[in-house]
């Protein structure tokens, strides 16, 4: 019997006082997610608790539509004509092939493919190449 008792040891049991609204929106995106309600909460604190310690870091940037990496000049301007909104939602709806899900793009430079703005950079939680396809008018 101890040996099991030794096995949770790491274990932390987190307990979550939340109105209904706040545990049906969990249950929900849990829902979208494929995962868990305990599975979704631990990521996204996990996901918060990573952007603010690199966030604390001397001289690291938070992943912002703000931060803009090397662009080329033409994928610069059809860049800086979509609304500051919109733009930070294509940063953080990037699909990770490794993650499985919608992520947000860190590290990323732009550049006109066709008549489409290409984003490549980083997934934001496992650092995975991932690329945003914007596509021209």
């Amino acid at each position: 019997m101890q040996e099991k008792n030794e096995a949770f040891l790491d274990g932390v049991r987190i307990t979550l006082r939340m109105t209904p609204q706040q545990r049906d929106l969990l249950r929900r995106a849990a829902e979208v997610g494929g995962m868990p309600v305990s599975t979704f909460v631990l990521h996204s604190a996990c996901q918060a608790a990573d952007l603010l310690l690199i966030e604390q870091q001397p001289g690291v940037l938070s992943p912002t539509v703000e931060s803009l990496p090397t662009f080329t000049e033409p994928a610069r301007q059809r860049w800086e004509a979509i609304p500051a909104d919109i733009r930070q939602r294509l940063l953080s709806n990037v699909w990770c092939g490794c993650c499985r899900h919608e992520v947000t793009i860190t590290n990323f430079s732009g550049t006109i493919k066709g008549r489409d703005l290409l984003l490549v950079g980083k997934c934001a939680e496992c650092h995975g190449d991932v690329a945003r396809v914007i596509e021209g008018a």
